[in-house]
């Protein structure tokens, strides 16, 4: 991934923290975005987004932040959201669209929604169960009176 210059990084970065200057623009979201810095990207998306909510390029930029923090489901809205606002996404390299999609693709088969919350359901009930079962257990034996 290319670098921001330090000199840029820093004055993106002071711009963005402060709030003060002007509001984040699509260009400098994709610069933090390639240079990896991904807090400063986050908020530069939220302002953008805040400002442009029905910007698919915004949206598409934000499923690809997204991706990079490995937030899966998420991304897949987003660029679903993007794909809803701009049917073609003619912006960004027809490459860079498939590779995104494609990996959110396998990333919903590792860990599919429907069975995310199972796993800890059964261990929830397999608690109830052993826990009932060492209270009757107890209340079975305080009834019964001592064997001489």
């Amino acid at each position: 991934m290319p670098k921001l210059p330090p000199r840029l990084f820093f004055v993106l970065a002071t711009a963005l923290a402060a709030g003060t200057a002007q509001a984040a623009t699509l260009e400098q979201v994709d610069s933090l975005l390639h240079g990896g810095h991904l807090v400063q990207a986050d908020h530069a998306i939220a302002q953008v987004l805040a400002a442009q909510p029905d910007s698919a390029r915004a949206h598409y930029l934000d499923a690809r932040l997204l991706a990079a923090e490995g937030k899966w489901p998420l991304a897949e809205d987003e660029l679903q959201r993007a794909r809803r606002l701009d049917p073609t996404l003619g912006f960004a390299p027809a490459s860079q669209v498939q590779a995104l999609a494609h990996e959110v693709i396998q990333h919903r088969w590792k860990n599919p929604a429907g069975l995310a919350g199972y796993g800890q359901a059964a261990l929830a009930g397999l608690f109830l169960l052993v826990s009932g079962y060492l209270v009757f257990g107890m209340l079975r034996g305080r009834r019964q009176p001592p064997k001489p």
